[in-house]
């Protein structure tokens, strides 16, 4: 049931009933419920041919297509992630060989902020806080709580658009928090109704629990960038032995795995092509078609050490 409330002065519209009913339900039945509510999602999360570029590493940023209803106060969420961790995350994608399919529009659905909790919710208790355990505890509970419990109304429009969708009272977000976290075998969460009777003891809470999760960002963050970094030199030190592998004698040029095209070129004509063509530039214009690992191939062979 929607109720119509003034909340400071100002007439906001609480669907605190819905989203109590909401975490009653199964995942599969509330992507249902959301379909049937915001209608389909408008395109798909990145744009297909960008992706793939992306996939081979041909470009750094993926295109993302044109899916957001932020000025509705909506999100949009990759129904997906009950399978994979951070759908929507580059790093995520490339480490994970997280598949296109996922990225369409069929695989998303809108929700507001609250409905986005309960989505992570649902995923962590169904796939026992394999995924959207992190979304939840990390990133979007600690929303509800600094915008609805805090009450600190954030800044940027499209923000305040989210925040006046979802909007709850003080009172119902912690009843709807222990909500969630009763659903997740959490009942630690009884004790911060204590908010409403002693300010104080709130905010001293709120203040280690901010601490606690700055210190696991920074410690999640440092593991994932080690991570990171051991996976690129592994990566970039098989990359060099295939490469060295293929062209053995490219080491006497100087060639690497890196070398732009262009030099190449210029090779490959001081090699074959300089009696066949005026300069290099015409040479150039003429090979325009031919990716970088042909050439690399010819001009291997017309040194004389292909394989």
């Amino acid at each position: 049931m929607v109720i119509r409330r003034i909340f400071k002065g100002v007439i906001h519209i609480s669907n605190y009933k819905e989203y109590e009913n909401l975490l009653l339900k199964k995942y599969d039945e509330v992507i249902e419920f959301l379909l049937r509510k915001y209608g389909s999602v408008k395109d798909d999360y990145f744009r297909e041919k960008s992706y793939q570029r992306f996939m081979n590493g041909e470009i750094k940023n993926i295109t993302k297509g044109k899916y957001s209803r932020t000025e509705d106060g909506l999100y949009c969420h990759h129904i997906e992630e009950i399978k994979e961790l951070n759908i929507g995350n580059s790093e995520f994608i490339k480490e994970n060989k997280i598949p296109y399919e996922y990225q369409k529009r069929d695989n998303l659905v809108y929700c507001d902020l609250i409905e986005h909790t309960i989505l992570h919710v649902l995923i962590a208790k169904e796939s026992s806080s394999e995924y959207g355990y992190i979304g939840y505890e990390v990133f979007l509970k600690p929303i509800l709580e600094e915008w609805y419990i805090e009450e600190q109304i954030p800044q940027p429009n499209w923000m305040k658009l989210c925040y006046t969708k979802a909007f709850l009272t003080p009172e119902e977000t912690v009843s709807i928090i222990k909500g969630m976290e009763n659903l997740l075998g959490n009942s630690y969460y009884d004790t911060r109704c204590a908010y409403f009777e002693a300010k104080q003891k709130r905010l001293d809470d709120e203040k280690e629990r901010k601490l606690k999760i700055k210190q696991e960002r920074e410690a999640y963050t440092k593991e994932y960038a080690e991570k990171q970094r051991k996976q690129f030199e592994k990566s970039e030190r098989e990359k060099h032995i295939l490469f060295n592998q293929k062209y053995p004698k490219f080491k006497n040029l100087g060639i690497t795995v890196y070398t732009p095209r262009a030099k190449i070129i210029n090779h490959l004509y001081d090699y074959k092509y300089n009696e066949q063509y005026k300069n290099k530039k015409q040479f150039d214009s003429a090979m325009k078609s031919f990716i970088k690992e042909e050439l690399m191939d010819e001009l291997h062979e017309n040194m004389g050490f292909k394989d």
